[in-house]
């Protein structure tokens, strides 16, 4: 099945507040619980992807006074978009992630960073550039239904499949749906 599968795609680095939830140490990609650091988009230094290309540059978005409450994440997209249909489609960055704003890193992660898991966000670039949308499993609390590992993410990718299927159809959220693997 992966054979078949688009490449996942580096989208870079997150700071992102240390939320725990319900015994989960949150790590979803969605900013509806655990955010980012306040006015980080009032610095608009970040790629195509909302993220920053570097562990430091993410760093510098948060104050210092605050580095105790972040973690910084990476990203890893899979170019599929999931609807209503219930099929996934691979698709160009361009379709997921707004073309004009500066380029994603060109290297992947570094080795020391491994997955935590994977998580199904929204992702509809008609409505905003900044960020992701809703992550059903945290927003809409379906981890309570849906197995998740301790960072209430799924724990591989046949799993992230068939939820975003799932999601895709369903619609918890308004989609289409992306799936995001979370490094630490």
């Amino acid at each position: 099945m992966a054979a078949s599968l688009p490449s996942f795609v580096l989208l870079g680095y997150c700071a992102k507040q240390k939320i725990t939830l319900e015994g989960c140490e949150l790590r979803s990609v969605s900013e509806c619980i655990a955010k980012r650091p306040p006015e980080w988009a009032a610095r608009w230094d970040f790629n195509r992807a909302t993220c920053w290309n570097t562990e430091a540059e993410a760093w510098a978005c948060v104050p210092e006074e605050s580095k105790a409450e972040f973690a910084i994440f990476a990203y890893r997209l899979l170019p599929m978009l999931f609807d209503s249909s219930g099929e996934g489609r691979a698709v160009a960055l361009d379709q997921l992630l707004p073309a004009e704003l500066p380029s994603l890193p060109g290297e992947p992660a570094p080795a020391q960073h491994a997955s935590i898991g994977y998580d199904v966000v929204e992702r509809n670039i008609v409505l905003g550039t900044l960020g992701f949308g809703c992550s059903p499993l945290s927003c809409n609390g379906l981890a309570k239904e849906i197995p998740v590992n301790q960072f209430c993410l799924l724990d591989n990718l046949e799993s992230a499949l068939a939820i975003a299927r799932r999601f895709g159809v369903e619609q918890p959220e308004p989609g289409p749906y992306v799936i995001i693997e979370v490094l630490a």
